[in-house]
């Protein structure tokens, strides 16, 4: 799905910059699963090969040549083991340049001899083309900004008010939305967290963000619902058509 004919927004959550083939990804949060275990949690670990399999799909089926990371590429400082993993994914990758912007579960990246030897590390951000790419936290930019950081998300369910969404004999019932999603505005572009395991944030109780738009990844496809001002009635109509 483009947005403001420079943007391609993807179902794995990653949005490609056309005009400069950058791929720009935000909310990694790679080593989760290691940052559980060291407080006891007892969780299965995927490979960051694995956890990152949807971006090398984008980058070899669109040619990306650059890959900005929109901050919270790790969970923690604690995450060494993923740290060199990505390293590693990192050295058998394709792209030209990458960058990363850190965001606040970074602090302290900097301060990492492996990172700084390895990763080009921009905490005020990078220009690509007219956009800034930032993490998110704290006070925007001014010029056209792409960021993360808030992990936006649809949730909504028609016999509910709760931000959760019902269940139906351990599902959920079949009426129900609850995806990550984009949110598109003029100049403004806020990216869904890549990684499964963040929690996001229900946009619809949102007020800041009415007059952004919706563009939720569902399966294969990345759906327009349009301004989230507008989505409770729209789905409650649609809904209604459906099952009267």
């Amino acid at each position: 799905m483009h947005v403001f004919h420079d943007w391609l927004l993807t179902p794995q959550r990653v949005a490609v910059h056309l005009p400069t083939r950058t791929a720009v990804v935000a909310d990694l949060h790679l080593g989760y699963a290691e940052a559980r275990r060291r407080r006891g949690d007892a969780v299965p670990r995927e490979s960051v090969t694995q956890l990152l399999e949807p971006l090398r799909r984008v980058e070899r089926q669109y040619m990306t040549r650059q890959l900005v990371i929109a901050g919270d590429l790790l969970e923690d400082n604690d995450c060494c083991e993923a740290l060199a993993e990505f390293l590693e994914w990192l050295h058998q990758s394709e792209m030209d340049r990458i960058t990363v912007v850190p965001g606040n579960h970074d602090r302290g990246l900097e301060a990492s001899p492996l990172a700084r030897s390895c990763l080009p590390l921009c905490p005020q951000g990078i220009d690509v083309g007219e956009w800034r790419i930032v993490h998110g936290e704290g006070s925007l930019p001014e010029a056209p900004v792409v960021h993360g950081h808030f992990h936006p998300c649809l949730r909504w369910s028609p016999k509910r008010r709760a931000n959760r969404p019902r269940f139906s004999r351990g599902r959920f019932a079949p009426d129900t939305i609850d995806g990550p999603c984009y949110l598109s505005g003029p100049g403004r572009l806020i990216l869904p967290a890549f990684s499964k395991e963040a929690a996001g944030v229900n946009i619809l109780p949102v007020r800041r963000w009415r007059a952004l738009h919706c563009h939720v990844v569902v399966g294969n496809h990345v759906l327009d619902l349009g301004a989230v001002s507008a989505l409770r009635r729209k789905l409650n109509v649609l809904n209604h058509g459906l099952y009267g």
